[in-house]
């Protein structure tokens, strides 16, 4: 499943506030790439459907578009090295992307050849080669800018290329007579002079034009040959006309740079004489480090010149570009996933490729209160048989896990695992789903530890459980455990934490153990240092956050939303997520601007051909969803009910194809469970399942 942590506004349209809330929370469902990128899908619904189905159908549409990048995609070329394992959080470099330069040995398109050149005192070859540097672009998550809308590239003036020049080339004999003719990130430069950290570039256009024909500028101006005389010929830029000798050097006309290099005049028929012009708005111009490269804004270049110093030090022989920018915060235009920073001439570019595509299970973390909890003969300490509670009308802190058996503590598998401090210990309860116990489906006490007054030593620090999510294995514990003299009581901190590195993934502040009820000090409000994610502090923060594991706190909501009402949500990738980043040569880049119209009913089948779909609605009101669910379109009701195998209260989430395209079920019984389909559609993702419209809990 892929994970979009756009942030998203509030929407006021009524008919999109229908049986769902979109606040300022992080889109972290439904994504376009589910569906095959932008402008590849649509959403279908019922044309005899309720009203409510076109709106769900809105809905959807609206927070997908809401994802849409209206930047540049930008594709891999043929020849690319790749770094499959980049860490989230950190520099791309590693692997086959060499921090201490690219050459030709790692990407074979770069060059590396002899040059013939004559420096007037007789021709002569000389070694050249091309190598691309990179130092500070690294993989950034929201963990590093809240206001990122997903994994990101970064690029603090990091990327840059180079072509170096032979240490004998005798670079003081460049000259207009002795021009160095180099191929320049793909493109052929004459090079007439250089110097320390400076080089002098022909940037006009040799023409050969009859009279009456035309040069068009690259900025747009329009030069006519108009005229041909024995020593001299007549041009028009735009309408303004210049006669120019053939020794009289250059001469500007209209802003436009033009110099006769050869006439060819027929005296017999002097409309077929030709000439051969040198035409540009500069005929040579003067490039220092800094300045904008050729064809890029002069004011505010992406790519400027970078030139060596030509001292008596090999490294410093180089003529080359250098990317201007610092991009590494939301607000600059930072590269997502697609997207990356290509060199001039689309000679070459590092891109983010991809993200791992993992499953993801949550972690909840709440309160219950007036809770009975059971004793088993594991715990000695509390009174009472088995098959009688031992305390009762309990405050109790549950670690919840989305899969059964995900939990283990003391041998005991389990998804829901609860805490109850009494006295100076900490007990452990373990939910039995599995009717280990009679009576079955309680809490069972199934580990007693001891903390602060523990003898001789107190102990401040607790692992009690553990987490297993995949190859992702966590401990549950407490941390910080400490005695209030006052009272009596202890302040702790419930921590979940990576098992194989320690590395702590969440930690919440429990003011009283003694009476679980709330994170901090003030219940149902979130305070500054209630809920640490990683080492930041996200209690009050109004977003939601993945960290370098992965790991994403709050998804589909904001930490504060959550916090506010004593409860978190972790979701834990099966597996360790990371970014596969590639250099490549030959890249080619797509704008992805607006698409129309998505949305269509299910009778404007043409609409939607070829197109991957959300369907809205059943096959009862739907006949698109008939058709992905194999059944008839006209069996009505109750018939029609039978066949999504729905009962009152359920939604179901259902993938299919429709004419070989990739297709997704968004149903419920009736209508408002349709809706509660399309909310979990767009805050969860396309889980199949079936679902109850009352805790969007999966059935089967």
């Amino acid at each position: 499943m892929k994970f979009n942590f756009k942030k998203i506004s509030a929407i006021a349209t009524s008919v999109l506030m229908t049986g769902m809330t979109i606040g300022t929370a992080m889109a972290a469902g439904i994504s376009p790439t589910d569906l095959g990128g932008q402008g590849n899908f649509a959403i279908v619904y019922g044309s005899t459907a309720n009203s409510m189905d076109q709106a769900q159908a809105i809905a959807i549409d609206t927070a997908l578009r809401n994802q849409f990048s209206t930047g540049t995609s930008v594709v891999v070329g043929d020849v690319a090295l790749t770094n499959d394992e980049v860490t989230l959080g950190e520099s791309i470099t590693g692997g086959k992307i060499s921090s201490s330069g690219i050459k030709n040995n790692k990407l074979s398109s770069l060059l590396k050849e002899k040059i013939s050149w004559d420096d007037s005192s007789g021709e002569d070859t000389y070694d050249i080669y091309e190598q691309i540097d990179i130092t500070r672009m690294n993989v950034l998550t929201t963990v590093n800018d809240s206001d990122l809308e997903g994994v990101a590239l970064s690029n603090d003036k990091g990327l840059s290329y180079k072509l170096y020049l032979d240490t004998d080339l005798t670079i003081t004999a460049v000259n207009s007579s002795n021009p160095l003719d180099l191929t320049i990130l793909g493109e052929e430069y004459e090079i007439v002079g250089i110097q320390e950290g400076k080089i002098i570039v022909t940037t006009s256009s040799e023409v050969a034009l009859s009279v009456g024909q035309t040069y068009t500028l690259p900025n747009g101006k329009v030069v006519t040959l108009t005229g041909v005389f024995s020593r001299s010929v007549e041009v028009s830029v735009d309408g303004t006309s210049r006669i120019i000798s053939e020794t009289s050097g250059s001469s500007k006309v209209n802003n436009v740079k033009v110099k006769v290099e050869s006439i060819g005049y027929n005296s017999n028929a002097p409309d077929t004489s030709r000439a051969v012009l040198r035409i540009g708005e500069d005929l040579v111009k003067q490039y220092s480090t800094g300045d904008e490269f050729i064809g890029e804004d002069e004011d505010e270049p992406e790519w400027v010149w970078k030139i060596g110093k030509f001292n008596e030090t090999a490294s410093e022989h180089y003529i080359g570009v250098e990317y201007n920018y610092k991009t590494y915060r939301a607000k600059d235009d930072i590269r997502y996933v697609g997207e990356g920073y290509v060199l001039p001439n689309n000679y070459a570019a590092v891109t983010l490729d991809s993200i791992t595509d993992a499953d993801y299970q949550d972690v909840k973390v709440y309160f219950l209160e007036r809770e009975d909890l059971y004793n088993t003969s594991l715990v000695a300490e509390l009174p009472g048989k088995p098959d009688e509670g031992v305390i009762a009308d309990a405050n109790i802190l549950v670690v919840e896990a989305e899969s059964k058996d995900s939990i283990v503590v003391g041998g005991f598998k389990t998804n829901k695992i609860a805490f109850y401090v009494g006295g100076d210990d900490v007990y452990t309860f373990a939910y039995d789903n599995d009717g280990e116990y009679s009576p079955t489906k309680k809490w069972r006490a199934i580990q007693m530890n001891k903390t602060v007054k523990a003898t001789p030593t107190p102990i401040t620090e607790i692992d009690i459980a553990e987490i297993e999510v995949g190859d992702t294995f966590l401990n549950v514990g407490f941390k910080d455990i400490t005695a209030i003299a006052t009272t009596g009581d202890y302040t702790g901190n419930l921590t979940i934490s990576h098992k194989k590195t320690g590395a702590e993934i969440l930690s919440v502040t429990l003011s009283n153990l003694s009476n679980l009820d709330r994170f901090g000090a003030n219940q149902d409000d979130a305070d500054a240092g209630d809920i640490f994610f990683g080492k930041n502090d996200v209690s009050t923060k109004d977003y939601s956050y993945m960290d370098a594991y992965g790991v994403k706190i709050s998804e589909g909501t904001t930490v504060e939303s959550e916090a506010d009402s004593d409860e978190i949500t972790l979701s834990i990738p099966e597996e360790k997520v990371f970014a596969k980043v590639s250099v490549s040569m030959g890249a080619s880049t797509t704008s992805t601007g607006s698409v129309g119209n998505m949305i269509f009913r299910d009778t404007e089948s043409s609409s939607y051909a070829g197109k991957n779909v959300v369907i809205v609605g059943g096959s009862c009101v739907n006949s698109a969803a008939a058709t992905v669910l194999g059944v008839a379109s006209d069996r009505g009701v109750p018939g029609c009910y039978a066949d999504t195998g729905l009962e009152a209260g359920q939604f179901l989430i259902k993938k299919g194809l429709l004419n070989g395209k990739t297709a997704i079920v968004v149903a419920g019984y009736e209508a408002d469970d349709t809706v509660k389909a399309a909310q979990f559609l767009i805050n969860k993702g396309a889980v199949e399942g079936k679902y109850s419209s009352t805790t969007s809990e999966i059935i089967a």
